[in-house]
């Protein structure tokens, strides 16, 4: 399908700030220096003026300080890295994406995923350390669940537990369940 001035006029609509004002004072302006562009044209001019190495730049210097946050979770982490490194002037081959990914991931995590799944770089994608960070985190996410409950158990605070229809003390369970 060949571009034409509708194509033009339909770009107008999806640039905004400066790279708008360039396409209104060169591109649809009466006393513009070039009268007739292509669709073409016109994306390479504004990829010439508005995308260029600074911003490539900060794609890189964006990808090499990711950080990962917990409250976001790993996949978050690395949906980050990808997005970043998609706007690289030059995307990183798997074994950088590899090694920013474990830098960045917490300590405890990156030795559980080398130590206790054996996972390795060498043999394992990117990938595939992702889906075991995952687990590991859905994992801690439980254990700190149960061990919180544990910790209230220990205080004394005891936790109604249902049983049946109705909902019972444990302390009420543990003497039906062991008469004196």
């Amino acid at each position: 399908m060949e571009a034409t001035t509708e194509h033009i006029f339909v770009l107008h609509e999806f640039i905004d700030g400066e790279a708008r004002n360039w396409f209104h004072h060169h591109v649809l302006h009466t006393n513009r220096d070039k009268q007739d562009w292509t669709f073409k044209e016109v994306l390479i001019r504004l990829y010439n003026r508005f995308v260029n190495a600074a911003t490539m730049q900060e794609a890189r210097e964006a990808f090499q300080t990711a950080v990962y946050d917990a409250q976001m979770g790993v996949q978050t982490f690395y949906e980050e890295l990808i997005g970043h490194a998609q706007n690289m002037a030059v995307y990183p081959d798997e074994f950088t994406i590899w090694e920013t990914f474990l830098d960045g991931i917490p300590a405890e995590m990156h030795r559980t995923l080398i130590c206790d799944d054996n996972l390795s770089p060498e043999v394992n994608t990117v990938t595939k350390f992702l889906a075991y960070a995952i687990r590991y985190e859905q994992s801690a996410c439980t254990a700190m669940h149960y061990n919180q409950r544990s910790s209230l158990c220990a205080q004394g605070h005891r936790q109604p537990v249902k049983v049946g229809t109705f909902l019972a003390k444990r302390s009420e369970m543990d003497q039906n369940c062991n008469p004196r």
